[in-house]
């Protein structure tokens, strides 16, 4: 091989390489900003998550509230109860009365609450559902579109190389013809 074509593979070679790594960065950065993207989907979906299980360990609270105040209820009840059957042993059907009452209230002041909560889980549960319905979509309409990038990237960089090869060889031949 003559000096001249040596020198001519050696440009080429250089030239190519140029190119080459510039696209190797813009793919690096474009394979960042996906994994970027995906990391933050990720990180969305926990946090959705970790809200539904925080709202159901704050609901699972208010319940245990609500029977802890139950049992007070319970006591003071009894004890009132008790009270109506010592002044009057006749009271017995008062106190099934005054129990009944208090039962027929609790359970019409719980209703709105039950009702609220089973609102509320349905809530939680169509809100994971949906986020993590979104992301999946979204993924899915990506990688479709990643499958064009990576065509279009590797179609672009033949192109620029031949491009530069061209140039390279009109600058020589250019040069050659002085």
């Amino acid at each position: 091989m003559t000096k001249k074509a040596a020198d001519l593979t050696e440009e080429t070679s250089n030239t190519n390489t140029l190119v080459d790594t510039l696209w190797n960065q813009y793919e690096q950065s474009l394979e960042w900003s996906r994994k970027y993207r995906e990391s933050r989907e990720n990180a969305y979906l926990n946090a959705v998550k970790q809200t539904v299980s925080v709202n159901k360990q704050f609901r699972s609270t208010l319940v245990k509230l609500y029977q802890e105040s139950r049992k007070t209820n319970d006591g003071i009840v009894k004890g009132v109860s008790g009270t109506f059957l010592k002044r009057d042993e006749n009271s017995y059907e008062v106190t099934e009365q005054f129990q009944d009452v208090s039962n027929r209230l609790e359970k019409l002041a719980l209703t709105p609450v039950k009702v609220t909560f089973e609102y509320l889980d349905r809530l939680d549960h169509n809100l994971e559902e949906n986020s993590e319905n979104l992301v999946k979509y979204a993924r899915e309409q990506r990688s479709g579109w990643e499958k064009v990038t990576n065509q279009y990237i590797a179609s672009a960089r033949n192109y620029q190389k031949n491009l530069f090869g061209r140039f390279e060889e009109s600058y020589k031949v250019l040069t050659n013809s002085k």
